[in-house]
């Protein structure tokens, strides 16, 4: 029997202890939990939500359509009718996954920020209480430039002119390249105006009311999420065990908090967050792209030192799945799934703390990146001493590109080395988006701007634009260094690059990168590129050229337990007793989430 929510936290205010949750819906329920030494285990089917019933709903018209309506006093986050997640209302309807931009019209953005969409006069003559959210043009100022799709910019719309074009608020935007760097086609949205609310399962609120259409065929009570969090833990050596956490995230301040066989789902809502910095205003803002705990968009975030999840699912997110910033973390076995809807630059993972190690964990279907490590110029921390292996990540990039299935960036090699290793993991699928004259890269295992100190090897990366990338943006002492990328396969990607360049357009190509006994295996030819230019290896390379196989259709490099059978002759030798992702003497490794021990839905 589900006893008294007030019981509850009294009993985590007063007992160091506490044996179990009894199975049951919480839905006015914050584990706030500022003592320490606190266990709370769930029994059975224990779900704490972030909303509350909406109950009775008046039956009201709007924009002809037959919908109901409550009077509220609060921001409503998220909907659900009898669990099923409502969409906030948009234009275009979706119909396709959140991952998918299938459902995005072409636009035409200018410098000061107006937004061509076909007909929308026509159709949605006023919208000034929605937000335009798309990606659009960069670099370039003629009209014709191509789409620069690192992320999605998020406008407050003002009205509609006389041309049809919508107007938005540009110094409100979540993120910056507006000026002259706005211009450009792209593909974007409406979201959030009450004009745009017209079809089954959609709803809308001003923070005064709630209005919804009714999904078709469907009856249930409707649930109101007005609640970021589900926990604040600012307690030390907190264990929860067996809990689910449905539309709430939660916030970790304490240190040694475990989080074990816990499930978080629909985990940070649609936000429009301003970029209010105004060394930001021509860039990216961290309240914006990276996820804050303050405004929810960080999924979990976690602050504290020695955390653990093991066994834990993360779903279903606009923004990040979870966000550490603490050291000496631990996430083993872990599925982050269908993450990232914002398109922002945002990941299913965000390892920032020292010392963390990520294995056996699964991370697919995602807007951006798996796992990033950070960016020091931007968040001003990144990864190091950290380990990155054993993980499975899936069809990344899918509303983005310009990341990865790994990604980290820390400007310059005068930083402290990051010491970090990404090892025995196994990537499939980062093409970037499928719709729109896209730029930018989307690839395999990412080191960007000079970072230094990475040893990436016996990894696998099937199906990339590009198997892996590193740029060297700084010369001399502040040159990228200890780079090394070896015994990696790479199955079906179009190319290496080494991008070298700096400000002065004068770089050097003194990066310290090697290159060696990587195996390559291809329908036709992986070429090395620098800037469109093919690097070969006494670019400075300090390396051996990849070895490229023939017959690499008698590769096989699935995971077994056998040994890597070869396929054909290396064209160049190898320094190193064996070559690509496997030791033949270990044969394969388990890779990946064992979905067996996670909680269900």
């Amino acid at each position: 029997m589900k006893q008294p929510v007030q019981h509850y936290q009294k009993i985590l205010v007063d007992l160091i202890v506490v044996p179990f949750l009894w199975a049951g819906l919480y839905d006015k329920t914050l584990l706030d939990i500022h003592q320490s030494n606190v266990t709370l285990i769930g029994q059975g089917r224990v779900v704490i939500t972030g909303s509350d019933e909406a109950g009775y709903m008046l039956p009201c018209v709007e924009n002809g359509r037959t919908c109901l309506k409550k009077s509220i006093n609060t921001t409503v986050y998220d909907v659900f009718m009898g669990g099923q997640y409502l969409l906030p209302a948009r234009f275009p309807d979706k119909t396709f996954p959140m991952t998918s931009n299938e459902d995005w019209k072409e636009s035409f953005i200018g410098a000061n920020g107006t937004i061509r969409i076909h007909d929308i006069q026509q159709n949605f003559p006023e919208l000034s209480d929605g937000y335009y959210v798309g990606i659009h043009g960069g670099f370039k100022t003629d009209q014709n430039t191509n789409l620069s799709s690192w992320y999605s910019i998020t406008l407050p719309i003002k009205g509609i002119d006389k041309q049809g074009s919508i107007c938005v608020n540009a110094e409100k935007a979540s993120s910056g390249f507006l000026g002259k760097y706005g211009r450009g086609n792209g593909l974007g949205y409406i979201i959030g105006a009450k004009a745009v609310l017209d079809v089954p399962g959609e709803w809308y609120s001003d923070g005064k009311e709630v209005i919804l259409i009714p999904p078709r065929g469907k009856n249930g009570n409707y649930e109101l999420r007005t609640r970021l969090y589900g926990a604040v833990i600012a307690g030390n050596r907190v264990r929860l065990e067996n809990i689910r956490f449905k539309g709430a995230t939660a916030l970790v301040e304490g240190d040694d908090v475990s989080f074990v066989k816990c499930l978080f789902e629909y985990i940070s809502p649609f936000r429009h967050v301003p970029n209010v910095d105004s060394i930001n205003k021509r860039g990216q803002s961290l309240a914006s792209c990276w996820g804050e705990p303050g405004n929810g968009t960080a999924g979990v975030f976690v602050k504290g030192d020695r955390f653990v999840s093991k066994n834990c699912r993360f779903s279903k997110s606009w923004w990040c799945g979870m966000t550490i910033r603490g050291n000496n973390a631990l996430v083993e076995n872990c599925l982050f799934e269908d993450i990232n809807w914002m398109a922002k630059r945002s990941a299913g993972l965000f390892s920032w703390g020292n010392g963390n190690l990520v294995r056996h964990c699964t991370l697919r279907n995602l807007g951006g990146a798996g796992i990033e490590g950070g960016n020091a110029a931007w968040v001003g921390q990144y990864a190091k001493d950290n380990i990155w292996e054993y993980n499975y990540i899936e069809n990344v990039c899918q509303l983005i590109t310009d990341q990865g299935f790994f990604y980290v960036n820390h400007q310059t090699g005068l930083k402290r080395k990051a010491n970090s290793i990404w090892r025995y993991n196994i990537g499939k699928g980062a093409r970037g988006p499928a719709k729109g004259n896209w730029t930018g890269p989307s690839v395999g295992y990412y080191i960007d701007n000079s970072s230094s100190g990475y040893q990436v090897y016996n990894n696998i990366v099937i199906d990339a634009n590009e198997a892996i990338r590193y740029n060297d943006t700084e010369d001399g002492c502040k040159a990228g260094r200890d780079i090394w990328f070896y015994n990696n396969t790479f199955y079906k990607c179009d190319s290496i690059k080494y991008a070298s360049w700096n400000k002065s357009g004068k770089s050097k190509r003194d990066a310290e990168i090697m290159l060696i006994n990587n195996l390559a295996i291809l329908e036709e030819r992986l070429d090395f590129f620098e800037r469109k230019k093919e690097l070969r290896w006494r670019n400075n390379f300090q390396s051996q050229f990849v070895s490229v196989v023939i017959n690499p259709e008698k590769m096989n490099f699935s995971p077994t337990t056998n040994m890597l059978k070869f396929g054909g002759i290396p064209v160049m030798g190898q320094s190193i007793s064996y070559i690509g992702a496997v030791d033949p003497k270990r044969g394969m490794w388990r890779y990946g989430v064992d979905e067996s021990l996670l909680p269900e839905f």
